[in-house]
């Protein structure tokens, strides 16, 4: 057999190899287009995405799939660009065949043979939908973060000790008067601390790193415009307590208002004494004028001196009666302010201030999980278990969490996987009326190349509009999951082909059990 036969048996069998390859990809839509931009081949990851069989489509124009909208770049022009350039990529809206709308990303490249003639094109096509819905979901969440921070004047702060990454949210770099893409450093933020004010800071940090305790101080900071600003912040350590995280609260305000207070309180105590000493001295004076006169033999000028030294009294008594007049409203003023009733208030702006952090926290995690994609790596159940434990026991002392460790390890995405328990614990325990809470958290081997992992808990139970959420695989406006929600536990649990199933406990509570491939898988 000549080489040139030999060349072209080769070059169809990886043509052939090719083909069956593409037919068989059931996450990308593949298919060719002729020069003029009409559909010459079909495969199963396109019949999935556009929902058209194959002999609905060959031969019909691509522009089948866009919107009657005219939104976004036409389908000729894509074909021109992708000819003139070589290839076109874009991010849009496309119509599958029901009708219904879905966000792809969509890359066109031109085909030409050896003459340099154009024979066709490759598209590819990728349903984008889940991610771009639930990006849109996690900008409206940040959203509504930074307007309740500058409503509020809170913020959020992270420091990572160990890499000295600082993290801190929009309303914090608003305190220090730095504008939001600002990235400072944990020197340049100390540096915004008052001088005198650093060592407190100092010593809370250290003691939450060292003691695992929570801190809760006031200080100054010196602004980037050079104001100086009181500010309330709160920090905790997490689990391995290589980081502490918290909020700051604008307290400004409150303090300018203590200082008036304090100042006008020691004005009026001033003028008090004063007056009390002007009593004293006419007192004293009216004494002896009194000692000093015969009774029996009082005259007229008698009687004058005797009625100013009256009067000087009766005046002065009148400017103690306004001045403590003065002070008793004050009082009541100061009343309405009371101690336990600002403590109250504090600590319901600072637990709003924490929910926030959390939303914070998981969108920051969140984000984390939608860059993390699909991308799978042996992920320890055993060590997600353990951090969950030390953070929830901390934060709910009251709680009694129990961990069956069970050695096992899944394929998974560690951010995901951490968020989605993470979410189920926290629901457990903060949804439980029980005078003495349980969660219980496992881990075992299926049969097959599977483990499931489940929460239990001795609480009400999930009501069945939440579990809803796990049949329909959305969240709607008319059933709103707890927290982040069911329905991000299992987006985060689907994309790792698991899946999440709620069953009722028959001593009460419920179970929550996840199901994931192991590495083997």
């Amino acid at each position: 057999m000549s080489s040139e036969r030999m060349k072209l048996l080769e070059h169809v069998e990886a043509d052939l190899i090719l083909r069956e390859f593409f037919q068989e990809v059931t996450e990308y839509a593949i298919f060719l287009l002729d020069a003029d931009g009409f559909v010459a081949t079909w495969n199963e990851g396109a019949r999935r995405i556009k929902g058209y069989e194959r002999d609905e489509i060959i031969g019909r124009h691509l522009s089948v799939f866009y919107p009657d909208s005219g939104d976004g770049t036409p389908p000729e022009t894509v074909l021109s660009i992708a000819e003139s350039e070589g290839s076109y990529e874009e991010k849009g809206w496309r119509v599958r065949k029901d009708g219904s709308h879905i966000f792809t990303h969509v890359t066109v490249r031109a085909l030409y043979d050896d003459a340099e003639e154009l024979k066709g094109f490759t598209k590819i096509v990728r349903d984008i939908t889940e991610t771009y819905e639930y990006r849109q979901e996690l900008e409206r969440s940040r959203d509504r973060l930074e307007r309740t921070e500058q409503l509020a004047d809170i913020g959020g702060w992270e420091v990572d000790y160990e890499s000295d990454d600082l993290q801190l949210t929009d309303g914090t770099k608003r305190l220090v008067d730095t504008p939001p893409d600002t990235e400072l450093t944990l020197d340049e933020l100390r540096d915004h601390f008052h001088e005198d004010d650093r060592a407190t800071v100092d010593e809370a940090i250290e003691g939450a790193r060292t003691d695992g305790e929570p801190f809760d101080i006031e200080i100054r900071v010196i602004t980037a415009t050079g104001r100086t600003r009181w500010v309330q912040v709160r920090g905790e350590p997490t689990g391995d307590r290589t980081t502490v995280r918290g909020a700051v609260r604008d307290i400004t305000d409150r303090k300018e208002h203590e200082e008036r207070l304090t100042v006008l309180n020691r004005v009026l105590r001033h003028n008090l004494r004063n007056n009390l000493n002007i009593v004293s001295g006419y007192a004293r004076e009216l004494r002896r004028d009194l000692d000093a006169v015969d009774i029996s033999a009082i005259g007229d000028a008698d009687h004058e001196q005797l009625h100013e030294t009256l009067e000087n009294i009766s005046e002065t008594t009148k400017g103690i009666d306004t001045e403590l007049r003065t002070l008793d409203k004050l009082v009541d003023a100061a009343s309405q302010f009371s101690a336990e009733a600002m403590v109250s208030k504090t600590n319901r702006i600072i637990e709003n201030a924490d929910g926030l952090m959390s939303t914070g926290e998981k969108a920051r995690r969140s984000e984390n999980v939608v860059k993390e994609s699909a991308e799978r790596r042996p992920v320890r159940v055993d060590d997600v278990f353990t951090d969950l434990k030390q953070t929830y026991e901390q934060k709910y002392p009251e709680v009694e969490i129990r961990l069956e460790l069970g050695e096992q390890t899944v394929l998974a995405g560690e951010h995901s996987l951490y968020l989605a328990l993470d979410e189920l614990v926290q629901n457990a325990i903060v949804h439980n009326g029980e005078d003495c809470p349980v969660v219980a958290v496992a881990s075992r081997r299926l049969s097959g190349e599977r483990v499931a992992i489940t929460v239990e808990d001795n609480g009400p139970g999930i009501p069945r509009t939440e579990r809803e959420i796990l049949k329909r695989g959305k969240e709607t406006p008319l059933a709103h999951g707890s927290g982040v929600g069911l329905w991000t536990v299992h987006w985060f649990v689907t994309q790792f082909d698991g899946e999440v199933s709620i069953a009722d406990r028959v001593e009460g509570g419920s179970t929550v059990e996840v199901r994931l491939p192991t590495p083997e898988h």
